[in-house]
């Protein structure tokens, strides 16, 4: 939620709703994301060219083609350099799935709490109690 949005919000006297605020974590977590895409890496990766159609491609099956050779030290750094770069961008992806998890629970509580204030109005309509919460038959489980 931008601080333009919020500053109106206070000045009129009003709070952010569950939906804003679950926006401004999806706004928030794009902002600290490491990755552009599905297929993007955290950092430019220079690879050997034997394996480069593979990396290109993310096609793992075209690393069986590349030929097995004595590596050079600059060529065994590079790979390790690769090999650091994708344990990097596995760690941001891994990230990336846990903070998709947080805003998923975030998203059901909003609808659980949806539920309950239907519930609420629907007791309200029947004229019965709306002061507390009934529990539904899957929260007494």
């Amino acid at each position: 939620m931008s601080k333009q949005y919020e500053n109106r919000m206070r000045e009129h006297g009003l709070k952010p709703t569950a939906d804003d605020r679950l926006n401004a974590e999806i706004d928030e977590a794009r902002r600290n994301a490491r990755l552009d895409s599905w297929n993007s890496f955290v950092e430019p990766l220079n690879v050997p060219s034997d394996i480069y159609p593979a990396i290109l491609t993310l096609r793992h099956e075209l690393m069986k083609t590349a030929p097995a050779r004595a590596l050079t030290a600059e060529e065994c750094k590079t790979v390790y350099a690769v090999i650091g770069g994708l344990i990097e961008t596995n760690a941001a992806l891994r990230f990336h799935a846990e903070r998709l998890a947080q805003l998923v629970d975030s998203w059901a509580g909003n609808f659980k709490a949806l539920e309950r204030t239907g519930q609420r109005i629907q007791r309200f309509a029947n004229f019965g109690d709306v002061g507390a919460d009934e529990e539904t038959d899957e929260e007494a489980a």
